[in-house]
């Protein structure tokens, strides 16, 4: 039998309140205390019959962005109309994994996405070829993508693309150069477009990136390093 790909909407727990992430985000270090703080965090609800809210508010990211320790990032599911702020619990050499209270997280190399876990239809992993040395240093250029996301039976299929990379534009902020990569599938079907905007540190400060065919693209914004 097919299992269905859940999808995540990060229901109860798209719109994370305050109260729960300032605690994950504040007291100590992502390594050690970080996930502990996580796990014991509490999602406030909201709404009729307790329910929570569809999406974080802007005031709520504010908040969060004024008063967290730890470095944090907005990200949003067009296709499944839901976002989510989550903190940053640990790093591997340039791999950063940032998780919402319920503990579905993305793994990220300098704002390249590499990974989801707990949302359904999941990137399982991403090899990014020449990409973040490309982006780092705001070059046009070309790369092989490698994935490998998580099918409806719970496979893991790999998929291939050939990449172009190239420099579009200036964004609306100083020192803020937009990329663009264009992937088709080698042997298959599958093209997307994923655009980064790179600070003077090439520091990749937001994007819009292709996740799976389950997910979609994701808006992703720093909000704080």
């Amino acid at each position: 039998m097919k299992q269905k790909i859940r999808r995540s909407g990060f229901a109860p727990v798209a719109a994370l309140c305050a109260t729960a992430l300032l605690a994950a985000c504040s007291g100590g270090g992502e390594g050690r205390d970080g996930p502990e703080l996580i796990r014991n965090a509490v999602v406030e609800r909201f709404g009729p019959n307790g329910r929570g809210p569809v999406r974080v508010t802007p005031a709520q990211v504010q908040q969060l962005t004024a008063r967290a320790t730890n470095a944090l990032i907005l990200i949003d599911f067009p296709k499944t109309q839901s976002n989510a702020v989550l903190v940053r619990i640990g790093q591997n050499r340039s791999v950063e994994t940032y998780a919402t209270a319920a503990r579905q997280t993305l793994s990220m190399e300098n704002g390249l996405l590499r990974g989801t876990r707990g949302m359904g239809g999941d990137l399982m992993s991403a090899d990014l070829g020449r990409l973040p040395q490309l982006i780092a240093r705001r070059q046009s250029g070309s790369t092989q993508r490698e994935v490998r996301i998580l099918n409806g039976e719970d496979i893991t299929v790999r998929q291939q693309f050939s990449c172009d990379v190239a420099v579009t534009g200036t964004g609306g902020a100083p020192r803020v150069t937009t990329m663009t990569e264009n992937c088709t599938q080698q042997n298959g079907n599958i093209r997307f477009t994923n655009t980064y905007d790179v600070d003077g540190q090439g520091r990749v400060v937001s994007s819009d990136q292709w996740a799976s065919n389950y997910l979609g693209q994701v808006k992703i914004q720093q909000l704080r390093f």
